[in-house]
């Protein structure tokens, strides 16, 4: 509660479920726990000098009353509302596009040089900047997705590498995107995932995806974004002790993404 009081609020926190369980929603202001008080107030730096745009609702820093942006390990956000629902692709590929027109030209932030989780690991494979390394079950899956990779000759920026389960959609109201996972990638990877996540979780008719051919090279970045998730699942074992068979069952899940595109022209 004293947290919560830090940043103005004086509502019991409530924790939010998903996510990794460490953000509580008090009041107006979602509170989330930061380990690192640089990146923490990169964050908020950078979402507090992002302009509005009609077509995405985005993140905003709310100070502490000391002045700062973090107080006792966490940074407080203005709460967003709006739900995580299955399909309206359209909503989310604006909303995404939108986004990422909106930090085309920020410089790489300084945290992406090493690999800070298991998911900044898993980008670096999916990107073809570090091998994939992983046991021989994961290579099974490596092995069917290798042969369609290209060489990524687009133009880097800074994207969200986790969209998925973090747009929110709520009636009148523009899309919100939330939970920044950071990423120094091709534009259109963060939408490669969202595809590969949408046939791999979603299972959507195959016409309810077309609207994804409007994102350029988007079959190759859907092929990376099959393989970062893959990545990441191998990755969570190695950084958290994730239990094998788990992980190993939710990397078999985007085998539906691999019979997608080998069947399939995008």
């Amino acid at each position: 509660m004293a947290i919560a009081a830090a940043f103005s609020s004086h509502e019991e926190p409530v924790l939010l479920p998903g996510g990794q369980g460490n953000s509580y929603v008090s009041g107006g202001i979602v509170l989330k726990r930061e380990e690192d008080e640089r990146i923490a107030n990169w964050m908020a730096e950078f979402f507090q000098g992002l302009p509005d745009s009609p077509l995405v609702r985005l993140l905003r820093p709310v100070k502490s009353t000391h002045g700062t942006w973090m107080y006792e390990g966490y940074i407080a956000w203005v709460y967003m509302e709006g739900e995580h629902v299955k399909g309206h692709y359209a909503e989310k590929l604006s909303a995404s596009m939108a986004f990422h027109g909106l930090m085309s030209d920020v410089e790489p932030p300084f945290f992406l040089d090493v690999p800070r989780n298991s998911w900044a690991a898993a980008d670096l494979v999916a990107l073809g900047e570090k091998p994939f390394d992983y046991d021989e079950e994961f290579m099974e899956l490596y092995r069917q997705i290798q042969p369609h990779l290209k060489p990524l000759e687009m133009r880097f920026q800074l994207v969200h590498g986790d969209l998925s389960a973090n747009i929110l959609l709520a009636p009148q109201l523009p899309p919100a995107i939330i939970d920044f996972s950071p990423a120094w990638a091709p534009n259109g990877f963060a939408e490669g995932i969202l595809l590969a996540d949408a046939i791999a979780w979603d299972e959507p008719p195959a016409e309810e995806l077309e609207m994804f051919k409007e994102i350029p090279n988007i079959e190759q970045l859907a092929w990376r974004g099959a393989l970062r998730r893959i990545a990441e699942q191998a990755a969570h074992i190695k950084w958290y002790g994730k239990d094998k068979g788990q992980a190993l069952k939710q990397a078999r899940v985007f085998q539906k993404v691999i019979d997608f595109l080998q069947d399939r022209t995008l």
